[in-house]
């Protein structure tokens, strides 16, 4: 299962990417012109609250990115299912839970990107919107004749919060009745995956089958949230398909990407994105009483230039720009080691004077 890589890297299957948007940032047009420049997906799939809608229409127009279509996520699943987000997420009983209706609904959106996107390619991404790809892997490449679709480990399994992996896996024990996969270093929660509209219908088939229902399986994944508390959408596919489709999985081990990618908060007043400023100033014979973070939204090739001045030759393979506060009051023990190593995280980094 675990990816090589060649020099034949593919190109002729063309395939979609799908990203989950809470709303767009300063990073959101990088990350997408950065997709666009590495992997010449087919279409980008958005799918974002109405709220969001009309502007980042309007915006993609003007960006080197895919063709883009935008969906409501609100009315996402009304067309196949009659449920809008707020009677998906009515499931929901979360009380003392750390997580809110929408970060459960976002993998319920990566899940079942397939029926709510016409013509969804059967193979496709999906891609966190705070990745950003800079010395990135291939997704496609040959292997023995055979086309792979392979993801990146990016996560190191020593850090982070064993009581919510300890969930994660009995929910999957329990609802697929399957082994979790596990690696010996990296975590099958990689902020990027292939899904398969196959398997991810029997997935959907298996929910049903513990439930002994005949609900929808959104309504009865919003249920088990209820039941275990936690899931975690990534690791339950790659567990899933593991399981059941072996030869579909394909995957690059941490050592190869994982080891030089870097996590840290970055909301827009982050170290990373005001350094970001300041070199663009720099650039332009400019003072920092002109540095501003309005209307502040840099293309691929300006983040990767500040980033190459930076690293020099030493890039990172993809850096996750986190917009959650809870990043700057964690727990150092549950800090990932992607985040305590990276040079912008301001819990680790004095800020520049």
């Amino acid at each position: 299962m675990t990816a090589k890589t060649t020099s034949k890297v593919m190109t002729l299957d063309a395939f979609d990417i799908v990203i989950p948007l809470y709303r767009e940032r300063w990073n959101t047009r990088a990350v997408l012109e950065g997709l666009t420049s590495h992997y010449s997906p087919r279409a980008i799939h958005i799918i974002t609250p109405a709220t969001e809608v009309r502007s980042l229409q309007d915006h993609v127009k003007n960006w080197n990115v895919a063709p883009t279509q935008i969906y409501n996520e609100d009315v996402f699943f009304q067309k196949r299912y009659g449920l809008t987000k707020d009677e998906i997420c009515a499931e929901l009983d979360l009380q003392a839970s750390l997580y809110n209706p929408g970060w459960f609904y976002q993998q319920l959106l990566k899940l079942g990107s397939f029926e709510g996107i016409d013509d969804l390619s059967e193979w496709y991404v999906v891609w966190d919107s705070d990745l950003l790809p800079v010395k990135a892997w291939p997704l496609l490449h040959q292997q023995e004749d055979a086309t792979q679709h392979s993801f990146a480990l990016l996560q190191h399994n020593q850090w982070g919060n064993p009581q919510i992996v300890s969930t994660w896996a009995t929910w999957i024990r329990s609802v697929l009745d399957v082994e979790p996969l596990t690696d010996p270093f990296g975590t099958f929660v990689p902020h990027h995956m292939w899904f398969k509209q196959e398997h991810l219908k029997s997935f959907q088939q298996q929910v049903s089958n513990y439930y002994q229902s005949n609900d929808c399986w959104l309504v009865l994944m919003m249920r088990s949230a209820n039941e275990f508390g936690t899931f975690s959408e990534y690791w339950n596919y790659v567990s899933w398909v593991a399981a059941k489709a072996p030869d579909a999985l394909s995957f690059y081990p941490y050592e190869q990407f994982g080891e030089t990618t870097e996590r840290f908060f970055d909301d827009g007043t982050g170290l990373f994105s005001a350094s970001l400023r300041r070199h663009q100033l720099m650039a332009l014979d400019l003072s920092d009483s002109q540095l501003s973070t309005e209307g502040f939204s840099p293309s691929y090739p300006e983040v990767k230039s500040f980033i190459l001045s930076e690293y020099g030759a030493n890039l990172p393979s993809s850096l996750s720009f986190e917009s959650s506060p809870r990043h700057l009051k964690k727990n150092k023990e549950n800090m990932h080691i992607e985040e305590s190593r990276s040079r912008w995280n301001p819990r680790i980094v004095e800020a520049p004077v």
